[in-house]
C-alpha cells in the first residue's frame, strides 16, 4: 500500500484522522466545502484541494468524512465530483453516519468505475480521532477490508468485518441508539439528583464506581457538572443522528420508541440555541423542565 490518502470533509473527526494518518507517515490532500474549517489539518501538513476531484487524484485511499447525505451528495456527483473521478485500484471509506442504503449507492456507482468502496463508520469523538483510537464498523467486500486492515490499525482502536456492504452504517445507527439513550438518561438522572438536593459530584461518583460505570457516564457526566459544553460532538449532529436512527427503524419496521423521545428532547434543545454547543448540553432542557436554573 502507497502511503497516499485523501480526506474528505474536514470537521472535528476528518481532520483528527488526518492528523493522525500524517503522524503516521501518510501524505494527505483534503478537501472541505468551506476551506477555513480545514486549517488545521492544513498546518499539520496536508494539502488543500480546490475541488475534490483534485483531492482524490493520486490517492490511494480515500476517507470520506461528511455530516449528512446533502453534503456527501456535493462531493461525489458533479463535474468535480468523486464519482466520475474515481479511478480502479482506489478504495473509497465513508466514515461518517448515513442509512445504508447510503452505501449500497456509493458501493455501486465507485465500482462501476473500477474503483472499491467500504462503509465504515466510528464510534469515539474529537479525542479518539486525533490519537487513533477510534472504533470502526466495516461493511462491504471482506477482501477489501482485509487490504484495508493496515490502514484501520492506525486510525482505529479496533475494527470489525460487520458483513456486506450497509452493515458498518447499520451497526453505527444500532450504537448510536445505544449513546444517546444513554446521554438523555444521565442527564435526566442528574437532574433529578440535583431536585432532591444531592451533591452530583458525589452522585457521580457512585455510579462510576457501580456497575453501569462507562466512559459515556464518565465525560458526559463531567462535562455537565463543570459546565464544560466544548465541543466533542455537537446537539446538532446528535439530532441529525436520531433522525437517521428514527428513518432506519421505519425501513425495517422495528419500534424505538425511547430513541424517539430522546430525538424530541434534542430537537428543544436544537431550537433553544444549544446546537453548536456539545451533546451533553441538552442537560439544559431537562433542567428546565424541572424548574432548575442550572445543575449546580
Amino acid at each position: 500500500m502507497n502511503k497516499n490518502a485523501a480526506i474528505i470533509g474536514t470537521g472535528v473527526m476528518g481532520t483528527g484522522i488526518g492528523k493522525t494518518l500524517i503522524k503516521h507517515g501518510y501524505t494527505v490532500s483534503c478537501y472541505n466545502r468551506t476551506k477555513e474549517h480545514a486549517a488545521q489539518l492544513i498546518e499539520a501538513g496536508a494539502s488543500y484541494a480546490d475541488t475534490p476531484a483534485q483531492a482524490i487524484f493520486g490517492a490511494e485511499v480515500v476517507i470520506l468524512m461528511l455530516w449528512n447525505k446533502s453534503a456527501l451528495d456535493s462531493v461525489v456527483s458533479g463535474d468535480n465530483g468523486l464519482f466520475i473521478h474515481s479511478v480502479a485500484g482506489q478504495v473509497f471509506i465513508d466514515m461518517s453516519t448515513q442509512l445504508p442504503e447510503t452505501a449500497k449507492w456509493e458501493a455501486q456507482e465507485f465500482e462501476h468505475r473500477g474503483a472499491d468502496f467500504l462503509d465504515a463508520p466510528v464510534h469515539g469523538s474529537k479525542g479518539e480521532a486525533s490519537s487513533g483510537g477510534l472504533w470502526i464498523m466495516v461493511g462491504g467486500k471482506e477482501s477489501v477490508y482485509r487490504r484495508m486492515v493496515p490502514i484501520f490499525d492506525i486510525i482505529g482502536e479496533t475494527h470489525h468485518y460487520m458483513g456486506s456492504c450497509g452493515k458498518g452504517f447499520s451497526t453505527k445507527l444500532c450504537g448510536n441508539h445505544l449513546v444517546s439513550t444513554i446521554v438523555a438518561a444521565l442527564c435526566e438522572s442528574m437532574v433529578l439528583a440535583v431536585k432532591a438536593d444531592l451533591d452530583p459530584k458525589e452522585v457521580l461518583k457512585v455510579w462510576l464506581e457501580s456497575d453501569f460505570r462507562s466512559p459515556v457516564v464518565d465525560g458526559i457526566g463531567n462535562s455537565i457538572i463543570s459546565r464544560n459544553f466544548d465541543v466533542s460532538f455537537h446537539l446538532r449532529t446528535m439530532v441529525k443522528d436520531t433522525e437517521l436512527i428514527r428513518n432506519f427503524s421505519e425501513s425495517i419496521q422495528v419500534p424505538v420508541l425511547l430513541s424517539n423521545i430522546v430525538h424530541e428532547i434534542n430537537k428543544i434543545g436544537l431550537n433553544k440555541g444549544y446546537g453548536e454547543e456539545n451533546a451533553s448540553a441538552v442537560v439544559k432542557v431537562f433542567e428546565e423542565m424541572a424548574g432548575l436554573s442550572k445543575l449546580s
